[in-house]
């Protein structure tokens, strides 16, 4: 069997804020990182070497919460509950409506 060549490697770092994202292509890509828009986000690709490998680094951003947790229906008033039972209770996470485009940004730069 011939041998298959080795996939390139790409690194996504997800920043806290845009700005954030925009140091971090400034410092590691400089001249050699392109911008462009994914789901209206801006995404910047550079090549960087990384522990002695090449690789493709991705970089982008979050704004707010990308993730909400609830505890589950029974636990709603988790005040009636002693705190120990907490730790084994159900949550239930969701990504709320407004964080939806960010989401499938992430999803799709995986």
């Amino acid at each position: 069997l011939p041998l298959m060549p080795p996939r390139p490697i790409r690194v996504l770092n997800v920043a806290e804020k845009p700005s954030v994202a925009r140091e971090i292509t400034r410092h590691l890509g400089g001249a050699a990182a392109q911008n462009r828009s994914n789901q209206g986000q801006q995404v910047s690709e550079f090549p960087f070497t990384l522990r002695q490998t090449q690789c493709t680094m991705i970089v982008t951003a979050i704004r707010g919460h990308m993730l909400e947790l609830e505890f589950a229906t029974e636990y709603k008033t988790w005040k009636d509950h002693p705190p120990s039972s907490l730790f084994q209770a159900p949550v239930h996470k969701s990504t709320p409506p407004d964080s939806a485009m960010l989401e499938r940004n992430l999803q799709q730069l995986a």
